[in-house]
């Protein structure tokens, strides 16, 4: 996800572009589970060097920054997600025609892949960010490899960036920054301020990295702001709906220097974040927020009880198996969804996971499954057909067709088998019998075996089949004759 601090591939215009451009990356708009430190020695110069040209050419002034001319309007506390909502929903943000991929759609954050160039993408969505009232704010870019743009409205900042994808197609995402300038964040005292934007706030310090990242975590907890998770030297802190970064880290190109940088970007959805948990990481594309436990009961009993407050109800007396997975869902009277889940096991602890989805989104998911179930419903019984007819197939049993002699009496007759008497001295006869018709029917003739009083043939083929003919002719008793077959059924006719 690109941040409004880079802008794509482009000089910079202006002080703040400067600083947006290139030279400070904010990894708060950055999936947390991809997060790196990305500041370098030779980063941190370049940063430094544009600070201090853009606070040379006046960066404490208001010129260019996002200062809504409908402040009245503007929320004064950070935002939560309906207020979010009610300014711009981006989840139902119009996209430009035979768009794909807009599987990232929520109130936050929208991206989508389109086919055209980038700036009949970028004016699409220019247009539609004005039409709706935001205000165009200084420094956009526009090229043919890439364009960026700010815009204001109420006190939020959203950013538009669009990007070829190297196909014929562009990347297109616009990201709600919220309503909290970085430079309204509270700050330890004595720190300088470096740069103000409408997207970055810079200071520096004289104290150690630990101390002053210490010192901000204090101030942003005594201001209500509640820790969200940590990546190399960036603390998250949330407050609603509003997600703030702060990152410390040195800058020896500033003699020792001590640098301190705030962003913000607005989320879409406001997961608590459970007590006593490592690991603690949200993303916004779906919205998901994962840690680890060493103990699932006290995860269980926290969502009921904390959600409950919030309108938000389980079924659910304990969790369920879902794909193999603990599970816990909760619903609310908007009929969203929280999913609770034990995704896994990572030495003596649990790894946990919570993740939203929306009334849209449900109602998605429901209607491509009425979509699909007659398709899905069609092709679950042809295969089922197919499997039994295979199987009927793999189970058939031939039938073996015997024709017995027209003297034959007695007749006893199994699957298996076939048992009949004839008269004195003719049971070899009888023998001779069969012996043919399995000959003229490509049996191949395996034992041949006839005395005068008792005698076996045995026939067989290649799959399998096997026929055993044997009599008894004493010459006192009923001479017996019977014709036996192993995989293969008999079917007698005089």
């Amino acid at each position: 996800m690109r941040s409004p601090e880079i802008a794509a591939g482009t000089a910079p215009a202006t002080p703040e572009d400067d600083a947006r451009n290139g030279r400070a990356i904010s990894i708060a708009s950055r999936p947390m589970d991809k997060l790196v430190h990305l500041w370098s020695r030779a980063v941190m110069e370049r940063v430094f060097v544009a600070c201090a040209l853009a606070c040379f050419l006046g960066c404490g002034s208001k010129k260019g920054s996002a200062e809504d001319s409908s402040s009245a309007e503007a929320i004064k506390t950070p935002a939560t997600v309906e207020q979010a909502a009610r300014v711009l929903d981006l989840s139902t943000f119009p996209v430009m025609d035979g768009a794909k991929s807009a599987e990232s759609r929520h109130v936050a954050n929208l991206s989508y892949l389109a086919i055209g160039d980038v700036k009949k993408a970028f004016e699409f969505n220019r247009k539609a960010l004005l039409e709706k009232g935001w205000k165009e704010l200084p420094n956009t870019s526009v090229t043919e490899q890439s364009a960026s743009a700010s815009f204001s409205r109420n006190g939020f900042i959203v950013f538009l960036s669009v990007t070829p994808t190297g196909d014929g197609s562009v990347s297109v995402r616009l990201q709600n920054q919220g309503n909290v300038k970085p430079g309204k964040l509270p700050v330890p005292q004595g720190v300088k301020a470096v740069y103000q934007g409408d997207s970055t706030a810079m200071y520096e310090t004289d104290t150690a990295v630990a101390a002053t990242a210490d010192a901000i975590r204090n101030l942003f907890v005594a201001q209500g702001w509640v820790p969200y998770g940590k990546a190399g030297d960036s603390d998250y802190f949330k407050q609603n709906a509003i997600l703030a970064t702060a990152t410390v880290s040195s800058a020896p190109a500033r003699g020792g220097k001590i640098m301190i940088q705030y962003s913000n970007q607005l989320i879409s959805s406001d997961i608590p974040a459970p007590p006593n948990v490592e690991d603690l990481r949200y993303v916004d594309e779906a919205p998901e927020l994962t840690f680890a436990t060493a103990n699932q009961d006290a995860i269980v009993d926290f969502y009921r009880k904390t959600l409950a407050t919030a309108g938000w109800k389980s079924t659910m007396d304990k969790m369920i198996d879902v794909d193999e997975k603990p599970t816990m869902i909760f619903r609310n009277s908007a009929k969203e969804m929280l999913t609770l889940s034990i995704t896994g096991v990572l030495g003596d602890k649990l790894l946990g996971s919570v993740r939203f989805q929306s009334a849209a989104e449900i109602a998605e998911l429901d209607r491509r499954i009425k979509e699909e179930a007659p398709r899905l419903r069609a092709a679950a019984e042809a295969k089922a057909a197919k499997e039994a007819a295979e199987l009927t197939e793999r189970n058939k049993v031939p039938k073996v067709a015997v024709t017995l002699p027209a003297d034959a009496k007695d007749v006893k007759q199994t699957k298996d088998e076939i048992k009949f008497t004839v008269g004195k001295g003719k049971a070899k006869a009888a023998v001779e019998f069969f012996r043919k018709q399995f000959r003229d029917a490509g049996w191949k003739e395996d034992v041949a075996s006839l005395e005068r009083m008792a005698g076996t043939l045995l026939f067989s083929k290649e799959d399998g089949q096997s026929v055993t003919i044997t009599y008894s002719d004493t010459g006192f008793m009923p001479s017996e004759v019977s014709v036996s077959t192993m995989r293969a059924e008999l079917e007698a006719a005089k």
